[in-house]
């Protein structure tokens, strides 16, 4: 089984404003209460027998009320390959009680060029089997400094990091976001989230390590969610819903 790893990145200097939003740090139970929308998805590479595998996180509409016929599921490109592909049978996702599910559209760009084109949303076949976590998203703004957040994976979380915006690294022409929580293999798409004024919700998901360091504490790349992530998750959503 073969796990892809991070994207590479191209690196320029510069520099932006910020403004500040109103955070809050995740206490433990919460962080492990979260813990329980992570998933992982399954891609098998074609024409192998071996299977790109990444994290991913189940989220939920804004309106609780919505019936779903599938689960939609955020994760990053590298992990389901075929950029542009709205059809990946040989995908699945490993829900919360073990069984697989299978995926019947994924939504991300047509390449991965940058940072900024590495996510992707994931609807499964039919809805997860007994009770299941659901996370909202919550678009990220530019933030002014360090701001907390936790992040949580396969036999994974770190409750006490931080994300912020680079001030100097430049990838597809945006400054990236940045985040302290670790790297590791399998944690690409890892959901990193937030209180977001008084909400806790998924802000980004990891993609993978920037500096030779995996551990905790060293810097990461996140990509945050909006700058057209946004637009797909809310397709995602009304695809994962039954036909009217």
């Amino acid at each position: 089984m073969l796990v892809r790893l991070f994207v590479f990145l191209a690196l320029c200097f510069t520099a932006a404003p910020a403004r500040a939003e109103s955070w809050t740090p995740l206490a433990a139970p919460e962080v492990n209460q979260a813990a329980a929308a992570m998933v992982s998805v399954y891609c098998r590479i074609p024409n192998t027998d071996r299977a790109w595998v990444s994290s991913g996180v189940v989220i939920r509409s804004d309106n609780p009320a919505d019936e779903r016929r599938g689960e939609v599921v955020i994760t990053t490109a590298h992990g389901v390959g075929q950029y542009g592909d709205a059809s990946h049978d040989n995908c699945f996702v490993v829900g919360p009680d073990g069984a697989h599910y299978r995926v019947i559209r994924t939504f991300n760009p047509p390449t991965l060029a940058s940072s900024w084109e590495d996510w992707a949303v994931v609807v499964t076949s039919q809805p997860f089997n007994g009770p299941a976590v659901r996370l909202p998203v919550r678009e990220i703004h530019t933030v002014r400094g360090e701001v907390p957040v936790a992040m949580v994976g396969r036999d994974f979380a770190n409750p006490d990091c931080h994300l912020e915006r680079s001030d100097r690294v430049n990838d597809g022409g945006r400054l990236i976001y940045t985040h302290t929580c670790g790297s590791r293999r399998g944690l690409s798409g890892a959901p990193i989230i937030a209180r977001v004024d008084g909400e806790i919700a998924v802000i980004a998901i990891n993609v993978g390590r920037l500096t030779g360091g995996a551990g905790p504490g060293q810097r990461a790349i996140a990509r945050g969610v909006g700058d057209g992530f946004d637009a797909m998750i809310r397709r995602g959503i009304e695809a994962s819903q039954p036909l009217r």
